[in-house]
Parts: C-alpha cells; structure tokens; sequence
C-alpha cells in the first residue's frame, strides 16, 4: 500500500528529527543526521542547514514492512507557511508533532485547523517526553481544550521529564478513556460499554481506525525522537491505520516546484487516481493543451531514480517547463478542498539600479516566485519598481541570502510595507462588446461584481453555458477577472466580492481565450470604478504570556495600537492575554515587548483575515 502523508509542527517541535529516525528505521540511511550538526536528510538548501529550520518542504519515500510511505517534510517557522498549504491538497494523513516542553503553541493550532478543514486525518505526536520539567496532565489538558477532546491514546510514557524516560502500554485509566471516547462516537460502542459488556481491543482498534479515517478521532503517541523512542509505535499506526484516498480516473496534481543541482526544473506530482507512462500524452485540467512527458523520476529517500509508470499513490518528477504548482493531469482530485492558511502581508521592494543587476534580479525573482507563486514577483507599470510579497522578516532575510548564494546576486529588500487590500461597498455590473467602443478584440464578456462579508475572499462563478462559450474561453475569463481584482482600486488588491460571469457573444472564426482574457480584465477594471470601496488592513490574532506585574503596561499597549483582548488568564506568576492587533500596528511590538520585560515577556501570532480600517488609515 502507498501512502503520501505530512509531518507538520511549530517550529523547533522536532519534526525533522522524527523524520531522520523514520528514515533510519526503514533503512534509507545509515547515519541519523542532526539538525544542529547541520546533516539531515531533507534540510537540502545551505541555508537550511546553516539556520537550523526548515525553508523548503522536503518528499522522501521509505518501505516500512509492505507499505510504502511518501513523507512530506514541511517548515515550521510562519514565514514559510505557503509550503506548508501547498503540501496540504496531495495528503491521505499528516503527523503533527508537538513539544511535550512547550505543548500546543499558536502555529499548532493554525496547522491543525488547516488540516481539519481539509478533511485531512492526524495523528498527534507528543515529541520530547524526556525533556527536564515535562508534565503531561498540563500537556493533555492543552490539547484538549485547545485542539480536541476526540483523542485516542497508543501508548503512554513512563518517567517523563526524565532522560531515562520509557513507553509503556497503556493502564486501565487510559484504556477506559478510549473506550469513553469511541463510546460518543459510535452508538453500538455505547450501548455495549452501558451495559458493561467486554469490549475486545480488535473491536476498539477497528472502531478507532474507522473514526479516524472520517477525521473524527486524534490517536496520540508518545517519544523522544532524539532517543528513537516512539518511531516504530508511529510507523506502525500510520500503515496500519491511514486509508490513502484514491479514484478510479486519472487524477495527478503538481504541489511542488524546484531546480535540481544541474538546474533543470523539476515538478513533484502525487497521482490520485490512474497511471501515467513515460512518453505517454496526458489532458492539461482547464487548458486546451496536453503534455508529454519525456522523463520521470520516483524517490528512493529524497534521491530520484528512474520511473517508467506511476500508479495512484505515488510521488513522481516530471522535468518540464509545462506544468506549474497547481497544474492538474486529468481530473481534479474529487476529496481535495484546497485549503488557504494565510496571504502575505508585507510588500517590498528590491533594490537594482544598476541595468545589468536589475535584469539579473528579475531572472532570479522569476525563478523563485515559479517556485514560491505567493512571492507575487512584478515590475510596477508607472515606476518600474521591482517589488515582491513576504510573510515576514525572516523570509525577508533568506530571499537577500537566496540571491547571494544561489544566483550569485548582491542586493538589497528594502523594509517591507503592509499590503492593505479593498472591497466595493455596492453591486456593479460591466460588459463590453466585441468591435464597440474601442474594443477591438472578438470577445464580449458581461459580468456583476457583488460585495461579500469581510473575510469571505473572491468567488468566482459562470452563468454563461459551456455549449455558448467552452471551457478554454470560459476559464480565460475567470483568470482575466482575477488579474483585474488584482490590480484592483487605487492600487489596492480588491477581494471578499462574488464575481459572476453573465453574459458573452463567440466570433467563432476568429476568437481565442486570450482575446477573452484580456477582455474579462478590462471589465472588472471598469466595473471597480464605478462604485466606492473600503480599504482594508491585514489582522494578526496573539497571544501575550508575560509577568503578571507588567499586566498594565500590556493592556494599554494593546489599546495603542488599536487591539481587542479577551479576559487575561492566570497562570501562577504569568499572565496570558489573547487578541486581535492590526498588523500594521504591532508589526515591532515584540522587540518592544523583549525590551521592558527583560526578555521575560512572548507574544506569537497567526494571520487573522482582513478587517475594514478606520479612514485616517
């Protein structure tokens, strides 16, 4: 059986060492590589290994007893969240690993919902159980109240906090909590657990698996990665429980895209459903194109060999310049909801006065944002400034090293600026017809622009028959709309509006989906100016942990820059706030933070969606 599943974590949580010991155990390598010698397996990039994160999602394949697994490796650090949701759409289970020291953090909680959104069943690892000062009743609780009360346990550790710490099977405490949990799960499980009869552990195992796979029940397992302690227990439930999601028709979505050292483009493809051949020809989804595919690689590790067929569940390569991040082979997959975690909210300009080292730069920000679409890399029509969308500062600093080291590149991000975004405050409808009023292109394309509730992002939906315009010209409209939102208001990206595709007349001699593109993005230009639009400021959710006498100084900090905060929460000496700030306002609070606590005081936050911005913003 093949398997494609995510290991996923809040930074420094210890996943990429629970995937060097699951690599170990299969037997791919010989040596476990440390991250902080700087030697692990899917920590390719130099700059991963100097920095000691992750940057790039990593796909190594490993043989654990008569199953395969593609194990998808992906960042912890916020900055670099697009890799993990571009990994969510290929995944029939994800690994998410928490610190038993550290316990369910803020990007936990963020990966966790993503995941439960997408449908996507997880399995919890508690990782680092031997670490000085664990409690695992505190541990519990958090994940309980913060993640879910739909837990199943494995196994359970014994001596934690210590270095000696062990696994154990579970005692009748924890066995009775399971069946506690299946119970308000599954009536039949009820009404024998009422009744007191016995209930077998193969009917537990068997209930649990079935309530897993519908993304209703979180096993958990203990271990200590740096020790080995855990990885068979967690090998073992994910061939044992995971049920890969596949189809009957051919089904292979692209999720990621790189350069190999030799600088050939590399397209790393999860088939779903089907198979393909080498030198076979394959459907485009939504294009009028096919694509042959003239070499293909599997994975042995993270090293390529030479594949000829691929069949559901595998992970291939496909060297082309044809096929993007996105791009489907046949059919979509029928069970995937792409899930969006976050949009970046810092622009920045890139510094190249010089000619030559200016169309340097833009080769490389072509190149890096084909492999990072998020990067949203463009030349300003008006000013020529090179400019390119970021997450954070850190990502900020390793694109300035990614041009250094890799493209051989010495410049300059200058400070990044908040991206503030817009939305129509009425409906609007727009049409232009084909050779009228200085519309010379054969494309008439009608559409309506109506405003959504904040938060709801873009709809797009056709009223227009596929048999009137097909689909080609049909989806050369909605990418031309698209594009039109994007250039949007005075320079603001509009978003939260429903985009309707109305109305359009076909020169069936001389029509291509370009005319219609282009078409489709001048009437939402013309639409927007029409009506008046709010602006819109990007909104970080925190959570504030800092000595309970500096409470004070907190609170009206938070009322400064504009914040909400919920009742504190108490915690011996420590206070919790949590809330809402406009990033543009709290973007530096936690060097401010760092400063008048002493470095006692922590703030984390998450991407909370826009919200409408007051009018001297």
């Amino acid at each position: 059986m093949k398997m494609n599943i995510g290991i996923l974590a809040h930074v420094d949580a210890g996943k990429t060492t629970i995937t060097e010991q699951m690599l170990y155990t299969c037997g791919v390598i010989n040596e476990i590589g440390r991250v902080d010698n700087g030697n692990t397996t899917t920590d390719g990039m130099s700059l991963e290994r100097s920095r000691g994160i992750t940057i790039r999602q990593a796909t190594v394949t490993m043989c654990y007893k008569t199953h395969t697994i593609n194990l998808l490796d992906t960042p912890g650090h916020v900055d670099f969240i697009a890799e993990v949701e571009r990994s969510l759409s290929v995944l029939d289970a994800a690994v998410l690993a928490i610190s038993a020291k550290e316990g369910v953090q803020t990007q936990t909680k963020v990966i966790y919902n993503a995941l439960k959104k997408a449908g996507i069943p997880v399995v919890l690892m508690i990782n680092k159980v031997d670490r000085m000062g664990v409690d695992m009743e505190v541990v519990m609780k958090q994940i309980r109240n913060e993640l879910s009360e739909g837990l199943y346990m494995i196994n359970r550790v014994v001596d934690a906090g210590e270095r000696f710490a062990a696994l154990d099977d579970l005692d009748d405490g924890a066995v009775s909590d399971n069946l506690e949990a299946l119970a308000l799960l599954d009536e039949q499980v009820f009404e024998s657990w009422s009744s007191g009869e016995i209930i077998t552990p193969d009917i537990m195992t068997d209930c649990a698996k079935r309530y897993f796979n519908a993304g209703k029940l979180m096993p958990i397992l203990n271990g200590a990665a740096l020790l080995g302690l855990g990885i068979e227990p967690l090998l073992d439930v994910l061939t044992e429980w995971v049920e890969p999601r596949t189809q009957a028709h051919l089904s292979a979505l692209v999720y990621k895209v790189d350069r190999d050292a030799h600088g050939a483009r590399r397209c790393f493809t999860r088939v779903f459903g089907g198979h393909i051949v080498l030198r076979e020809t394959y459907p485009i989804y939504g294009d009028d194109q096919e694509y042959k595919i003239l070499k293909m690689d599997g994975l042995r590790g993270i090293k390529p060999v030479r594949q000829d067929v691929a069949t559901a569940g595998d992970v291939v390569v496909l060297y082309t310049d044809a096929l993007s991040v996105g791009t489907v082979l046949g059919e979509p997959p029928f069970d995937k909801q792409l899930v969006h975690i976050a949009s970046p909210t810092l622009k920045a300009s890139v510094m190249a006065d010089d000619l030559a080292v200016r169309r340097q730069v833009c080769d490389a920000l072509v190149t890096l944002s084909d492999e990072d679409p998020f990067l949203d890399f463009e030349i300003h029509p008006e000013t020529e400034a090179i400019s390119l969308k970021l997450f954070g500062m850190v990502q900020k600093e390793i694109i300035e090293q990614m041009l250094k080291e890799r493209f051989n590149i010495e410049t300059q991000i200058l400070e990044p600026e908040i991206v503030y975004k817009a939305t129509p405050i009425s409906p609007m409808t727009a049409c232009i017809y084909m050779y009228k009023a200085g519309n010379f292109l054969p494309a008439t394309v009608g559409i309506v622009i109506e405003p959504l509730k904040i938060g709801e992002g873009v709809r797009y939906e056709t009223e227009v028959s596929f048999g009137d315009l097909k689909k080609p010209f049909q989806n050369a409209v909605r990418e031309g709309s698209l594009v039109g939102l994007k250039k949007g208001v005075n320079g603001l990206e509009v978003t939260d509006v429903r985009v309707r595709f109305v109305y359009s007349e076909f020169d069936s001699v001389n029509s291509t989906p370009s005319d219609y593109r282009k078409v489709a993005e001048q009437v939402v230009g013309m639409a927007l100016g029409q009506v008046a639009a709010s602006k819109l400021e990007p909104m970080s959710r925190f959570e504030l942990v800092l000595p309970q006498l500096l409470i004070g100084k907190a609170i009206a900090d938070i009322l400064r820059m504009r914040g909400t905060f919920e009742d504190p929460i108490v915690q011996g000496d420590l206070v919790i706030l949590k809330g809402v700030l406009p990033q543009a306002t709290s973007q530096y609070y936690s060097v401010e933070l760092a400063d008048y606590s002493g470095g006692k005081g922590i703030i984390s936050f998450e991407f909370a969606g826009y919200q409408m911005a007051p009018e001297n913003v």
